[in-house]
Order: C-alpha cells, then sequence, then structure tokens
C-alpha cells in the first residue's frame, strides 16, 4: 500500500477563499503544531435536527351545495306569421340583335424624333498680343548697370493666349413622321322587347307554430355545512452546531514526494470515475474538482485540497 508524503522541509499553511463563509477567517495559527506539517483552513458545515411542529393545513370554512331550479313544460301555439297578399311577377322577354359601332375613329399619331446634338472642338483667343515692359532684358539678368542708375526694363512681345473649348453642334435635324390608326369597333347586343311583364295577385295564410314552454315550479337553492379545520405535523430544522472553520492537515506539494503523491491520487480519482486529466502530479481546476466532488460524495471536508483525511479514504 503506498503512503502519501505529508512532511516537506519547511511548514506550510493553505488558506482557499471559500465564498460561502458566514464568518470571517480566523488568522490565529493551528495550535501544537510541528515543523514540516500542512494544514488547510476548510469550512464545516453547520449541524442541524429535526423536530416536528403541529400546523393548520386547511383552516375551518363553510361546504356549499346548490340544487337546480325545477321547471314544468307546456306546449302553446305561437303565431309567427301573418295572413298576407303576395304577388307573382312574370318577367319580359326579349330577343336580341348584335350591332357593330365605332368606338374610336381613325386617325393618325405623330412621333417626334429628336435632334442628334455632337460636340466639336474650337480654339478661342481669350487675349490678343501684346506689348509690356518687364524688368531686365529678355536674355540676361542684369537688372541695373551699375549702382547710380535705376533700374533696367525691356519692352516685350508677349504673344496670343488660347483655349480649346468643346462646342455642341446640330449633326441632324429634329423630324416628325406620321403614322395612320385605323378606326375600332365593338360589337354589342341589343334587346328588343318581345313580351311585356306581368303582376298576379296570391293569398298566403297565417302560420304557427308549437313552442314548448317553461314554467318555473321551485327556485334554484343553497345548502350550507360547516367543515372542520385540518391539522399536520411539519418537519422543521433546528440549527445545533454553528457553522465553523477548522484546520485540516494537507499533503505538502512542493516536494517531489509530494507531486508523485498527487499522481497516485490522480489515478484513485480516476479510477473511481471523478478525474479524467492527465496524471501530472499538479493540482489543476480538474483535480480540485474531481477532489471535491469525492469528498462531497463521502462526506470529508476539504472543498478541493487534498487533505490527509481524504488521501486515506482514496486507500493511500
Amino acid at each position: 500500500m503506498k503512503r502519501i508524503a505529508l512532511w516537506s522541509l519547511s511548514a506550510c499553511l493553505l488558506v482557499p477563499t471559500l465564498a460561502t463563509a458566514q464568518q470571517p477567517l480566523d488568522l490565529q495559527m493551528p495550535p501544537q503544531a510541528k515543523p514540516g506539517q500542512c494544514f488547510a483552513r476548510v469550512l464545516v458545515q453547520a449541524g442541524y435536527r429535526t423536530e416536528a411542529v403541529p400546523i393548520v393545513i386547511r383552516d375551518a370554512h363553510e361546504s356549499v351545495q346548490v340544487s337546480d331550479p325545477v321547471f314544468k313544460s307546456e306546449i302553446k301555439s305561437i303565431p309567427i306569421s301573418d295572413a298576407y297578399k303576395d304577388y307573382v311577377v312574370t318577367p319580359p322577354t326579349f330577343r336580341t340583335e348584335q350591332q357593330k359601332i365605332v368606338v374610336r375613329p381613325a386617325h393618325e399619331r405623330l412621333r417626334a424624333s429628336p435632334a442628334v446634338i455632337g460636340t466639336s472642338p474650337v480654339t478661342v483667343v481669350i487675349r490678343e498680343p501684346r506689348l509690356v515692359w518687364r524688368p531686365g532684358s529678355k536674355g540676361s539678368e542684369v537688372r541695373r548697370i551699375d549702382a547710380a542708375t535705376g533700374e533696367v526694363f525691356c519692352l516685350v512681345e508677349e504673344p496670343a493666349k488660347t483655349a480649346v473649348m468643346q462646342r455642341e453642334v446640330q449633326i441632324t435635324p429634329a423630324q416628325v413622321t406620321r403614322e395612320h390608326v385605323p378606326a375600332v369597333e365593338e360589337t354589342i347586343e341589343r334587346r328588343f322587347l318581345v313580351t311585356a311583364p306581368t303582376v298576379r295577385e296570391v293569398y298566403v295564410k297565417a302560420e304557427s307554430k308549437d313552442v314548448k314552454i317553461q314554467t318555473l315550479v321551485q327556485p334554484a337553492r343553497e345548502i350550507r355545512t360547516k367543515v372542520e379545520a385540518r391539522t399536520g405535523i411539519l418537519q422543521r430544522q433546528v440549527e445545533v452546531t454553528p457553522e465553523r472553520y477548522e484546520w485540516v492537515p494537507v499533503v505538502c506539494v512542493d516536494t517531489p514526494e509530494g507531486r508523485h503523491s498527487i499522481q497516485a491520487v490522480q489515478s484513485a480519482l480516476a479510477a473511481r470515475k471523478y478525474y479524467s486529466g492527465p496524471i501530472d502530479g499538479l493540482i489543476g481546476p480538474k483535480t480540485k474538482q474531481a477532489l471535491a466532488a469525492f469528498q462531497r460524495a463521502n462526506g470529508l471536508p476539504g472543498q478541493g485540497s487534498l487533505t490527509v483525511a481524504t488521501a486515506r479514504a482514496l486507500g493511500l
């Protein structure tokens, strides 16, 4: 049987952050600790006992029963239509003839074709040639002969300035064509009266219907009965020992022996279907989750920390 290494060269304490703690961490170290031992501060859940409490599960009330009303039936003859005179009309008869009529006369339709416009380049003189005075001579950079003379100016002929623009010109003029549209005729049917309508007077007798009439003999009634209250027993949990923190010996993992021991724990957890990660000797998130699940299933403290009690429960 393998044994977990519980000692290292120096003492260490593992204090995990427990979000479910109901009281602040007590910073007092575990008493009678020896050099090389490791401890974890774990949360011990509160203890409860169950007690029976009588409660009312149904109030006292009245039960109400009702009876339907009672009716007496009889047959009565009710008039539904008075006697009257009706008139039977014989409609007229007609003969039909087909006739063609012009619904739109023949005419001409005019179609216009727009002119075709193109573009042609045109050179335009925007400034005529001119004579202007310019400082210095045209082929020299001399602006003064000496310090006593003024600035030298030369009369220069500047050529005309032109620009090329696009002008729209007509290529073909607009035209109008004429199209003959024939007349449109429609065939209609014309009716001629053959026999005129007639009217005949008919006497219609009065009508009646037998109806079943119900008369109220006894109205609906209500019957009230008192129902006693019903009581039951409620199982209530009463706190016996409060939630608290305790120091629990844990395996030191900072040594080669400790990592070897963690590999043994990972293998034991994997054999029990709690762990599916690598057997690397490191307490990572998957190892902590597997430890916490094993501790919850076996009622062990630790909440993911590798305690001595957990190692013993794993048979190491």
